[in-house]
């Protein structure tokens, strides 16, 4: 890899991962650098730029005859794409990801959080009240937003954009630098087996997994793997024809079918709850799907994963796994995606999309085989703090800019 981007929520921890990277790969950060770069290829003061840095664009600037935004955005684009092109560099913020978009050798990350736990960091960082980190979290939320959508579109902040998402809510910001420095230098190397059970829940998007991806996660990290596995233990449970299991497993249901006493829906997510809880408690497994990670939510031996992929990625893997045309292959993802998004939110509540619902989102179709190696590093990094924390109480979370 020749460079880094890091994409941010306000609070999340993108100035601090950004120095740690830089510290542990002895690399450049470019964040209002990038700015004063672009105001100089763009023969701009800096304070016009300054104006417009990742702010949404007013109805007068969009109305003049040169309207500053261009000249913005034109600036950062070349320096972002100089920089990187040099190499050895962490680009923050900004839309980089996008000014650079699929330059070769560039890793691109995003952070994000809880924005009431981003709200609390904030707080004590800066030594602010509540009220006054909420203003300022919303404000930079919104203007944030704002920019990315106007100058990006509405898929800019899509998972699939990024080859990682990290929760820092989750996986601490020094956890998140070794991560990425481990596989920007390619040297992940397995960590020492904790004693502790071992739980990982993968959620994946039809065709964002390699096919044998969970298998041969499992092979690496000497795990049993429960997929269709589940699908058999429930029919044991519910005294159900695995054929009529198959109809309702991993698909929505409505108020009156999940709450109805008796009912198949019912019997069903309870059926399923005792058994991923069962299978988390005997320990050493990879759940696939069903729900996995809201039912273990709070288990602090569970690692949480999501695989996404761009949806030219997950056509091809998907029509060449089935052996189908391609709109074959796009009614089968769209249909796989609303089912799975439906089942999240009928039984859970919970957006089956959003990278806070996990540890990390990987981009298995960015990273290719890395994605594996990098699922394998983050989980057994996660277990073994786990292990430590258990063995000496519990740490004080430090914080972070």
């Amino acid at each position: 890899m020749k460079a880094i981007t890091i994409t941010r929520e306000y609070g999340a921890g993108g100035g601090e991962v950004s120095r740690r990277l830089a510290e542990a790969l002895g690399w450049q950060v470019l964040d209002r650098e990038l700015l004063h770069q672009a105001a100089h290829l763009e023969q701009m003061p800096d304070e016009e730029l300054d104006r417009l840095d990742e702010k949404a664009v007013s109805m007068a600037d969009r109305f003049r005859l040169h309207p500053p935004h261009q000249r913005y955005l034109r600036g950062l684009t070349e320096a972002a794409r100089r920089a990187a092109q040099q190499g050895n560099v962490v680009l923050v913020g900004r839309g980089a990801r996008h000014l650079l978009g699929e330059m070769p050798e560039v890793f691109h990350l995003r952070l994000v959080a809880p924005r009431e736990w981003r709200i609390e960091r904030m707080a004590k960082l800066e030594g602010w009240s509540l009220d006054q980190a909420r203003a300022r979290c919303l404000e930079v939320d919104r203007t944030r937003e704002l920019f990315t959508r106007y100058f990006f579109g509405e898929a800019a902040g899509q998972p699939a954009q990024y080859d990682l998402v990290a929760n820092t809510a989750r996986v601490s910001l020094e956890e998140v630098t070794r991560l990425v420095s481990a596989i920007v230098r390619s040297d992940a190397a397995a960590a020492s087996r904790p004693a502790q059970a071992r739980v990982l829940t993968l959620s994946r998007e039809l065709g964002a997994g390699e096919k044998g991806f969970a298998a041969a996660l499992a092979e690496r990290l000497s795990l049993r793997l429960y997929d269709r596995e589940l699908l058999e233990q429930e029919t044991v449970r519910l005294g159900i024809p695995q054929a009529e299991i198959e109809k309702i497993d991993e698909r929505p249901a409505g108020i009156f079918q999940r709450f109805r006493p008796g009912s198949i829906y019912q019997r069903y997510i309870e059926a399923l709850e005792r058994i991923i809880r069962e299978l988390a408690d005997r320990g050493d497994v990879i759940l696939v799907g069903r729900g996995g990670n809201c039912f273990l939510r709070d288990d602090p031996r569970a690692f949480h994963v999501r695989l996404v992929a761009p949806l030219p990625v997950r056509l091809r893997r998907v029509m060449e796994y089935r052996w189908v045309r391609e709109d074959v292959a796009k009614k089968l993802i769209t249909e796989s995606d609303s089912q799975r998004r439906s089942f999240y939110e009928s039984y859970f509540g919970v957006d089956w999309a959003d990278p806070l619902e996990y540890h990390i989102t990987v981009n298995s179709g960015r990273l290719g085989p890395a994605a594996l190696d990098l699922v394998a590093y983050a989980a057994e990094r996660h277990w073994s703090r786990s292990e430590s924390a258990v063995s000496h109480g519990p740490t004080r979370n430090g914080l972070w800019n």
